[in-house]
């Protein structure tokens, strides 16, 4: 199962929020506040470079 919802930030100005049957447009201050947090938890959760291409090759590797 996939998530029912994604996000994607444009600059401080909207976030489009994507559900299962809609697109919502945000544009309030206190809730691209929130978006903003939520995706600057996402990026601290993420991992880049040699650490992820590590961990992709896991998920080949474990396909295989």
């Amino acid at each position: 199962m996939w998530p029912l919802e994604a996000f994607y930030l444009h600059d401080d100005t909207q976030v489009v929020v994507e559900t299962l049957t809609a697109e919502i447009k945000v544009k309030q201050p206190r809730e691209l506040a929130d978006y903003a947090k939520a995706f600057a938890g996402l990026a601290e959760m993420a991992v880049y470079g040699d650490a992820a291409r590590t961990l992709i090759r896991a998920a080949i590797d474990a396909l295989e």
